[in-house]
């Protein structure tokens, strides 16, 4: 998404504390040159066969949500709010989507996941890169990559469920690391909807995707609720379990708010 300002990087970098711790054609990162070593395949005489490289998989973490407003979105009042997933894993999310021809709106993704040797390997995913002209983006999403939904305090029925498909890409380094995705070669497909064969996507370890509170989707609807309460606001990433990572338990980060006529506060991070 879009780079975050000064401001908004200082925040995550206090986040990030506090819990402890992008797209061409070009092949996955971190591939090795060919050599003349026998590959792990080979059985070489008088010696047993190499075990095959482990995988050094990503952690998406969602981490608390910030800057809740109260908008409108034509005649309904909504909930906008900011969303930052972070990846807490040893290697990189990356993403390929291809399809065969401009005439297939949807291009099928695999999922590139670095091994231990530096080398990688293509899994087939159900996800999908769709292009996505609202609100000025013209580039293509991840589709479903976060769910955001609501509900009652004390209460069990969840509303304004929704999911969001985003542009995966570096904005901030919070690990101290280069990007594996220059901004220079990895835009998302920009103004290629009917050019791009093959999108490559990704979310280098220790780097942050930002998505602030006015951009498109990033709201959830509050009609029929009773107003003035106290809410749980959660949000999921990838809540469709479209990809391979370390774990599961910190894609999920939520928000206790009191929304009033006027205004929204946060009562405290977790509910």
């Amino acid at each position: 998404m879009s780079l975050s300002s000064p401001v908004r990087r200082s925040l995550l970098a206090v986040t990030v504390a506090l819990i402890t711790c992008s797209c061409t054609t070009q092949g996955p990162p971190s591939t090795t040159e060919p050599s003349a070593e026998p590959s792990p395949s080979e059985s070489v005489p008088g010696t047993a066969a190499s075990e095959p490289a482990a995988d050094v998989l990503p952690d998406m973490a969602m981490l608390p949500l910030e800057t809740f407003r109260l908008a409108y979105e034509g005649d309904e009042r909504v909930l906008r709010f900011d969303t930052d997933v972070i990846n807490n894993g040893p290697g990189p999310v990356d993403v390929t989507g291809e399809r065969k021809n401009t005439m297939t709106p949807d291009l099928k993704v695999k999922q590139n996941i670095l091994l231990e040797d530096g080398s990688t390997r293509e899994v087939d995913t159900d996800a999908i890169l769709r292009y996505e002209t609202f609100d000025g983006h013209e580039h293509f999403h991840f589709q479903d990559f976060e769910r955001y939904r609501m509900r009652p305090e004390g209460g069990s029925e969840w509303t304004g469920s929704h999911k969001e498909g985003w542009c995966l890409i570096d904005d901030g380094n919070l690990g101290g690391k280069p990007s594996r995705y220059n901004p220079d070669n990895f835009d998302c497909g920009a103004y290629e909807e009917d050019e791009a064969l093959e999108v490559r996507q990704g979310l280098t370890e220790g780097w942050v995707d930002v998505y602030d509170w006015y951009l498109e989707g990033q709201y959830i609807e509050l009609k029929g609720l009773e107003i003035p309460g106290n809410f749980c606001v959660e949000a999921e990433v990838d809540p469709e379990k479209l990809l391979t990572e370390v774990t599961r338990d910190n894609n999920i980060a939520s928000a206790l708010v009191r929304i009033t006529d006027t205004e929204v506060t946060i009562v405290r991070q977790g509910c």
